[in-house]
């Protein structure tokens, strides 16, 4: 999968939060005459559920990130000849690992699915607006609204993708269960043989950090976008 233009998305999100914002009474007015509310409530609902997977995703993000910086912590106290509880860590690293790989197929699920849904509902969508003659304004705002929304879900997607593919580092040369094993015969620990060092754990750090930043670009704007969005809709509920 090819690297997002996030800066391309930024301004595009940008673009159509600002679009929003001025031509908010007009849309206002306008849907309240044609009684066409729910067309809003259909992508104010498409950003939330966006919102709810970037949320999920920078949770995880943390809980990950603070892990890795305890296990980088526990290899320099290794190397220095201290106190180790790496393989206790490790566990527990993995184990959150492998639950958040799970959390992550759901959240790729819900996002392939409004996708598809997507697809259905844009020919009778289209229908409706001609024959109700909803104002050229109103059309063009909520169209290209709607269309920066599936850019920044592929782009979700993309980010979800990385971080899992990120999470399967590192791995022992030897294995996990032999990995384990030798480093319990192991006076010195041997973390570095088996493949697990501090360079590797800082390169994934910094991968995530990457991601992270992005991630939190996009939940700013989403949220920017929801918020427009329900004031629209507020003067009609």
């Amino acid at each position: 999968m090819s690297r997002p233009n996030f800066d391309a998305l930024r301004k595009l999100h940008d673009c159509a939060n600002d679009r929003l914002h001025i031509h908010s009474p007009t849309i206002q007015q306008a849907l309240v005459n044609h009684q066409q509310e729910r067309w809003v409530h259909e992508i104010s609902e498409s950003a939330l559920r966006i919102l709810d997977v970037c949320s999920s995703t920078k949770d995880g993000i943390l809980i990950v990130k603070q892990q890795l910086q305890d296990l980088q912590s526990t290899i320099r106290r290794t190397s220095v000849g201290g106190e180790t509880g790496f393989e206790s860590k490790l566990a527990a690293y993995r184990l959150y690992r492998k639950k958040l790989r799970k959390e992550m197929m759901k959240w790729l699920q819900s996002l392939k699915v409004m996708k598809k849904k997507k697809k259905k509902k844009k020919k009778k969508k289209k229908a409706i607006m001609e024959s109700d003659r909803v104002s050229v304004v109103v059309e063009d705002n909520l169209v290209a609204v709607g269309n920066v929304l599936g850019e920044v879900r592929e782009t979700t997607i993309s980010i979800v993708d990385s971080l899992k593919s990120l999470l399967s580092i590192p791995r022992t040369k030897c294995g996990s269960s032999l990995g384990l094993k030798l480093m319990r015969m192991s006076n010195q620990g041997s973390v570095c043989e088996l493949g697990y060092d501090e360079k590797t754990f800082e390169a994934v750090e910094m991968a995530i950090d990457d991601i992270g930043f992005e991630l939190e670009c996009i939940f700013r704007r989403l949220i920017q976008t929801r918020v427009s969005l329900l004031n629209i809709l507020s003067p009609a509920t």
